[in-house]
Formats: C-alpha cells, structure tokens, sequence
C-alpha cells in the first residue's frame, strides 16, 4: 500500500492551484473510523454522543456518511489508519504516557472493512497526521508557503485565528462556523455549502476545520471546482493552543516560527517517511 507524502500532496495541490484544476484532501481519523463503527453496528450510544458533539441529528447521520463515501471516491487523496500499524510512522498514543484504549485500537484496525462497507473505493491514501505534517519546517516547502501571496480561504469555529495569520503576514478571508454542541448541521451547513457553491473557484485554496460535517465541505469546494485542504486541529494551534498530547513527543512549535512545527529527536527517526 502506497502512502503519499506530505511532499507529493502539496506538490499536487500546488500544481492545482497553478492550472486551477480541483482538489480535495480529506481525513476522517479515528472520530470517522468511530462514526462509521457505530453506524454500521447500530451502537446508539455512541451515535447518541457523537451526534450531540458535532452537531448532526441522528436522522441525519445516514445521509452524512453516504455523502463521505461519495466525497471520499472523488478525493484526490484520503487517510488511513494503517500508517500508524506499518512501522515507518510513529504510533497511535493517547498521549505521551498512555496507549489509545483497546476499543479505539479494535476499531481502527477494522479500517479496511468499514471503508469497504462505506463504499470509500480510493487507494489514494494520506498520513491521518497530514494536517500537522503540512506544517513541518520543511527544506522544500510546507503549507505555510503555499498560503502567502494567495487568496484564502477558511471555514473554522475559531475566527479569531485571524489575529495570528495578520500578525504573521497573511490575508485569509474566514467563513465562521458553529463550535461543538451547538447544532452544527441546523446552524451553520447550508448556508456554508451555498457560501462555498457560490465562490469555490474565487480562491486559490480553502482551508478547513469544521469536525465530521468539514469533510462534507471540503468534497462540495472540490465538486465546485476548488481546491481544499482538511486542516482540523490546526487552526487551534494556530489560535495558541498547546500541540495535542499525543504529538508532543514527535512535534514541537518552532521556537522561529509560531505558526510552524518542528520533528522532535524522536520524530526524527521517521522524517524520511514523512
């Protein structure tokens, strides 16, 4: 199984957005894997949990993970877990003292059967970690690079990263959106998708941190003749927040640039299959 670097993704998007041809990177990470499992096994709780956190009524959750499946084929490039089981890319930790828990772990492994099941038919595989890897100090070029001199655009719940992107030289437009708990699907999609169907080909490229709805948005930019690339939890990094915990020992903020990471001594011994 190939998986391609954060070098070839980035070469490709660059690529896109000089010949204005569309593009679509999208990550589901073990809160997709988690949906799937639990739409597929009908384990309500679960559903329940996850339909509160992001915002997405149960009758709704059907109709979002087809739409995945649609997006996912389409996709110039999705992820998978098993970057994680291959032996040339750091593991999956909690945090820096604790393993992921014995039923996150069973359901990422079933990888390949809730794809299957989903219909997500596209062996363009990514690193889960590609959104922070597009970040690293890089001898090449890194997203960061790819952002100034362009036009922009961002849907996140964090507007006020702003104030960090002007402060470091950017000009990004922002398409704001709800946070968790607060209803997302009901707030905030359509008038995003008509925001999106309306200006898609405007920017060079659209960055997006929206939970298991953004996946949704990043295919629609794509469909729509954009470019989009699937952030997450970036922007909270960005906006000032800590590196998650289960990063810390691979990654760290460059102490140069705050907007950039930096391999660790430990994630060093992976940079080459990064």
């Amino acid at each position: 199984m190939k998986i391609y670097t954060v070098n070839e993704i980035l070469a490709k998007l660059k690529n896109c957005i000089e010949y204005k041809l569309p593009f679509s990177h999208i990550r589901f990470g073990d809160g997709g894997i988690k949906l799937l499992h639990a739409l597929y096994y009908n384990d309500l709780k679960q559903l329940l949990e996850i339909s509160k956190r992001e915002g997405i009524s149960l009758e709704k959750i059907t109709y979002v993970c087809e739409l995945w499946g649609y997006y996912a084929r389409r996709a110039d490039y999705i992820d998978t877990p098993e970057v994680y089981y291959s032996g040339e890319f750091w593991p999956r930790l909690r945090s820096t003292t604790k393993q992921i828990s014995n039923k996150t772990l069973e359901r990422l492994l079933m990888w390949p059967e809730l794809y299957y099941n989903f219909e997500f038919d596209n062996n363009n595989f990514c690193n889960p970690e590609s959104n922070y890897l597009m970040i690293l100090k890089n001898s090449k070029f890194n997203l960061l690079n790819l952002i100034k001199d362009k036009k922009v655009c961002l849907i996140t719940a964090k507007p006020d990263v702003r104030a960090t992107f002007s402060k470091y030289g950017f000009n990004i437009d922002i398409v704001p959106i709800v946070s968790h708990y607060q209803n997302h699907y009901k707030t905030s999609f359509a008038k995003t998708v008509e925001f999106i169907k309306a200006c898609s080909k405007e920017y060079d490229f659209w960055m997006v941190a929206a939970g298991e709805l953004g996946r949704l948005y990043t295919g629609i930019i794509k469909e729509n003749g954009g470019r989009a690339v699937d952030i997450g939890f970036v922007v909270e990094f960005w906006n000032g927040s800590n590196l998650h915990s289960r990063l810390k020992l691979f990654m760290e903020r460059n102490p140069d640039n705050y907007m950039e990471l930096v391999l660790t001594e430990e994630g060093k011994k992976y940079e080459r299959f990064i």
